[in-house]
């Protein structure tokens, strides 16, 4: 029985983020015909991201820096490649008809040789828009103008093979299947596993992590390519602040204490970082240190402990960030206080207590010490720099943070191309993956580079896609 379809295009693009829609344009703008299906109704981490994209310069020294970042995960052919695309980045957004403005800082390690070439963007936008809104209200206007056909509330469940190439995929519609054939090829664009609980506790190390962004990113695409015998790579590879969890929400808040007076501790109460030294998309390898003791991660959760002082100076969260942007949160933390997400307590011990910590009496003990460093302009212990040492005024606050996580990094391993590669290092025929669904950032994350790396693969896969030979 000859096959049955109910839509086709050269290009079927699976997955409706600034992956997805710098693929589809891309394609389009190559002479291909493109079709979108998307699960949800579109944006995904896109939309939700708080500020900018890396530009970087294409030279020597940034092949050197990004060498460095990937620590040996990420090979020099691909590091060109993504070099090749990424560097026309704001190129790309004038095309589209937008406007960019330079952020600062740009590197993210600025100390590592060529980190001078790590540029970030931002696209013009509303005064109360975030650069990720704006950017995906410029690709997505591109879609609309290119009348790119957008298929919503329409998951993929499966790509569709004629022998060893992918010849579309089957979604599902309404609970009934849905044919869609690529005469060309199919880009899978679908986002990580920020909420796939299974996937979280198999690839990453620590448990439980959560995450700020869009629920629907929960490893689909990851699926779909292992189904057709697609080699992962970068799994354990994350972009991951700390920030603080409550029931009432399915996405995490971000932590940002708005002043210098405040400890973290782990769950015996005692400090372990520098807590103003820690590197905001590193912060998870801080607390993955597994504790022979209790059997367990004893930093997941931990514990920012603060003063009076820096609860009035303002929010302890970053206001606009994440999937919560719209929650409301008070300016001096009080309402939050009364909900119960922030703890107070008469004394320390009270609030050891009701804050979780296994010895209690410890907390009184590290916050002593803290405030006799203070004293003497000296953290022996972990080097917190003298002009960060602010000793406790007032009533102390406790919360429980968490790793949360910005990006999932792994997915199906691409090659220079945008190909997706079999367990044996082969092209699998007529598949292509883009964004953060199989990053290139396989170990530290520059600031930025999810939002880069959407735009550069994106058109990457696109173009690519579209040169592919039509199969009848």
């Amino acid at each position: 029985m000859a096959d049955v379809w109910n839509d086709e295009a050269d290009v079927v693009v699976v997955g409706y983020g600034g992956a997805g829609a710098s693929a589809a344009i891309s394609a389009h703008d190559a002479g291909a015909s493109a079709v979108i299906i998307e699960k949800d109704s579109g944006g995904g981490n896109t939309r939700l991201a708080t500020n900018a994209f890396v530009c970087p310069i294409n030279n020597a020294a940034a092949r050197e820096h990004l060498r460095i970042l990937s620590s040996g995960t990420t090979t020099d052919e691909i590091i060109n490649a993504f070099l090749d695309w990424s560097a026309k980045n704001t190129e790309f957004i004038k095309e589209l008809g937008g406007e960019v403005l330079s952020v600062t800082p740009g590197p993210t390690f600025a100390h590592l040789a060529g980190s001078e070439t790590m540029l970030r963007f931002r696209v013009k936008g509303p005064s109360e828009e975030r650069g990720g809104a704006s950017l995906w209200n410029l690709l997505s206007k591109n879609v609309q103008q290119r009348k790119i056909r957008v298929q919503q509330e329409m998951p993929g469940k499966k790509l569709l093979r004629s022998g060893d190439e992918v010849i579309g995929v089957e979604a599902n519609r309404d609970g009934s299947s849905f044919r869609i054939r690529a005469y060309k090829a199919v880009i899978l664009a679908t986002g990580g596993f920020e909420f796939n609980e299974e996937m979280k506790k198999e690839y990453l190390l620590g448990y439980p992590i959560y995450a700020y962004g869009h629920s629907g990113n929960r490893g689909d695409g990851i699926k779909l390519a292992q189904d057709v015998g697609a080699d992962l790579w970068h799994m354990k590879s994350v972009a991951a602040p700390m920030g603080y969890k409550f029931p009432e929400y399915q996405a995490a808040f971000t932590m940002q204490m708005p002043a210098l007076g405040y400890i973290i501790v782990d769950q015996h109460g005692r400090r372990f970082c520098n807590e103003t030294g820690l590197e905001h998309y590193s912060m998870w390898m801080e607390v993955t240190r597994f504790d022979k003791e209790t059997f367990g991660f004893s930093r997941i959760p931990s514990y920012v402990i603060f003063d009076e002082q820096t609860r009035l100076a303002g929010p302890i969260t970053q206001i606009g960030h994440g999937a919560n942007r719209s929650v409301a949160w008070s300016a001096d933390n009080s309402d939050e206080i009364k909900r119960g997400w922030i703890k107070s307590a008469p004394n320390l011990d009270e609030l050891a207590r009701g804050l979780g910590i296994i010895s209690p009496n410890q907390l009184a003990k590290t916050l002593s010490a803290y405030q006799g460093f203070c004293k003497q302009g000296n953290d022996s212990e972990f080097g917190r720099s003298k002009e960060t040492l602010i000793e406790f005024h007032g009533n102390v606050y406790g919360v429980s943070v968490w790793p949360c996580l910005l990006n999932t990094q792994g997915g199906p391993k691409r090659n220079s191309r945008g190909q997706i590669l079999n367990v044996w290092g082969q092209p699998i025929k007529r598949l292509y993956g883009a964004g953060e669904l199989g990053s290139i950032w396989g170990f530290q994350y520059q600031s930025g580079g999810n939002l880069c790396e959407c735009l550069a693969s994106g058109r990457m896969a696109g173009f690519n896609a579209a040169s592919e030979p039509r199969k009848s």
